[in-house]
């Protein structure tokens, strides 16, 4: 059960990532303006419209890696002992 949940999240984790990823250099690409918020960009969707996705797709990618430290805290300690004293 655990490492379906490790597997839910990491890609939970590369899909939202990747999506907050794809909109912000959507957003870099946009034009600027008073205007430039009511053209749609890609897919149909405006500025306006790309910046909630990035939003919201940021939030949700920050709480999936909250939950991905979570699970896996005890190796995430276990390997910065291992990198901070090297092999002994």
């Amino acid at each position: 059960m655990r490492q379906k949940i490790r597997g839910i999240v990491s890609i939970g984790l590369l899909t939202f990532w990747a999506i907050s990823a794809l909109s912000g250099f959507i957003l870099w690409l946009a034009p600027e303006g008073q205007r430039s918020g009511r053209i749609p960009l890609f897919l149909g969707l405006t500025k306006h419209q790309w910046s909630d996705l990035h939003t919201w797709f940021s939030f949700l990618a920050l709480g999936v890696t909250l939950v991905h430290i979570i699970i896996d805290w005890k190796i995430l300690v276990a390997v910065i002992k291992f990198l901070i004293k090297g092999k002994a």
